[in-house]
């Protein structure tokens, strides 16, 4: 890729192509900086959270990110959360659809993690109720991540990213 190319792409042209596209290599050059990515693929269960949040936290502490360690585990905790109370599609068989996937990517200051799941529903912000317990992780997505959205993918199921700077 020619660095004129790179600085007319969207900001997140990097990252959305490993998603969608997957990444077999690490340390690919973007414009004279370079990208890691690196996915983990998890069956949906409670202890999943734990260990995701674990990977996390080593894997931004091998990059030197540590300073965005107190955000990531949150948002990390919520997303994979979500994914194994939520991403699970009740109609599939196929052991692909149950799986919840982890991706984490960076680029010069930028990271990215990434959780997907096999269901078709999208995620949506609920006003918060004090008086339940849960409904709460997409506005603390919001407040420690810099920007977060949903890529859905094919055949089924969806990514939920995260980007912090």
């Amino acid at each position: 890729m020619e660095c004129a190319e790179a600085i007319t792409e969207p900001a997140r042209g990097w990252w959305l192509r490993v998603l969608t596209h997957g990444s077999r290599r690490w340390n690919t050059p973007v414009c004279g900086d370079t990208h890691d990515a690196v996915t983990w693929t998890f069956d949906p269960r409670p202890h999943t959270v734990g260990v995701a949040r674990e990977i996390s936290e080593a894997l931004l502490h091998e990059w030197e990110m540590q300073y965005l360690s107190g955000g990531v585990m949150v948002v990390v905790s919520e997303l994979v959360t979500n994914a194994v109370r939520h991403g699970v599609p009740s109609s599939s068989g196929r052991r692909r659809d149950r799986d919840i996937q982890l991706s984490l990517m960076r680029s010069g200051g930028e990271f990215i993690c990434a959780v997907r799941d096999g269901s078709d529903t999208l995620p949506r912000r609920r006003q918060t109720d004090l008086t339940l317990e849960g409904g709460r992780g997409l506005a603390l997505v919001s407040a420690f991540a810099r920007e977060w959205g949903v890529i859905p993918t094919q055949p089924g199921g969806k990514f939920v990213w995260a980007q912090f700077v």
